[in-house]
């Protein structure tokens, strides 16, 4: 019988547990959804910005490399 209503007591716990957060994610949803997607344009402006830099930094010790070389002849 303990069981049961243990049973009983965790179905109903799950259900209110479901419905709130399914609520508090509808709630959510337009709040969020300008700052999330000025985050992820941030996001791709700091990779773009950050792989041009890495690419540079890669020429520049590149072509130094090759101008050293070049002067060690």
């Amino acid at each position: 019988m303990f069981n049961k209503t243990r049973n009983i007591l965790n179905n109903k716990l799950l259900a209110a547990s479901v419905l709130v957060t399914a609520s508090g994610s509808a709630f959510a949803e337009g709040a969020n959804e300008t700052a999330i997607t000025a985050a992820v344009d941030a996001g791709k402006s700091m990779v773009s910005l950050t792989t041009s830099g890495v690419i540079g930094i890669a020429a520049l010790g590149f072509g130094l490399g090759m101008v050293v070389s070049w002067l060690r002849k």
